[in-house]
């Protein structure tokens, strides 16, 4: 009875607290995020609707401050990639139960500068669910959930699925589930700390995506 009541109390407690309209995610350069596969997401420049991010290895891309978008610019080694997006995926926001979004994307690949451009088109479709409670090992959040789906603009095949658990009171996402139907692969990864300013430092961040890495690979030898 007592966690009924807790769980119905932290409900209201939630409601509450997201009467108000829930903007953008506001980031400030320094900010980084560290999640269960080791991967770390560092804000290098939060400027404008366009934002700068980097990883450990030093490689930055960009990327909306929409995280339903996909990765806009990015290089890996000799091969590079843009996206030009279509429709509104603001629409979202404020985010919110029975919030939703339409919008294409463009995709065009290099493998080298001398390669020739490949072109991909694909269709999402996004709509905010209700808001719940998520725990995480960087701690338990009140989250929005935020689910989209993928289609090939030809024939409308659905070919992915998204997932986020996006926590305003942190204004990041704490978990996202990506469903590959054309592989037949599920893959989630869940926050593991949120640092900002000093407390991010590489050293720190660096031992954080080591713990992460090795406490994944001791859960999937047992």
């Amino acid at each position: 009875m007592a966690g009924h009541i807790a769980a119905a109390s932290l409900s209201v407690a939630a409601a509450a607290a997201f009467a108000a309209p829930v903007p953008l995610p506001d980031y400030e350069p320094g900010d980084a995020f560290v999640f269960s596969d080791g991967r770390v997401e560092r804000v290098i420049n939060a400027e404008g609707a366009t934002m700068t991010w980097a990883g450990l290895g030093g490689t930055s891309y960009q990327r909306s401050r929409n995280f339903v978008v996909p990765v806009l610019e990015w290089r890996n080694g000799r091969s590079t990639g843009r996206r030009e997006v279509h429709g509104k995926p603001d629409a979202l926001w404020p985010i919110g139960k029975g919030k939703s979004a339409r919008f294409r994307v463009v995709t065009e690949t290099k493998a080298n500068a001398q390669s020739p451009v490949r072109r991909s088109v694909s269709l999402w479709v996004c709509k905010a669910g209700k808001l719940k409670a998520y725990t995480v090992k960087a701690g338990t959040y009140d989250t929005i959930p935020v689910k989209c789906d993928r289609y090939s603009p030809t024939t409308m095949r659905l070919l992915e699925q998204r997932e986020w658990d996006y926590a305003p009171e942190l204004g990041h996402y704490v978990r996202r589930v990506t469903v590959n139907y054309l592989r037949g692969t599920t893959r989630t990864v869940e926050l593991v700390a949120a640092l900002s300013g000093p407390a991010a430092s590489k050293a720190r961040l660096t031992a954080l995506a080591r713990a992460a890495r090795q406490s994944g690979a001791t859960g999937k030898r047992q």
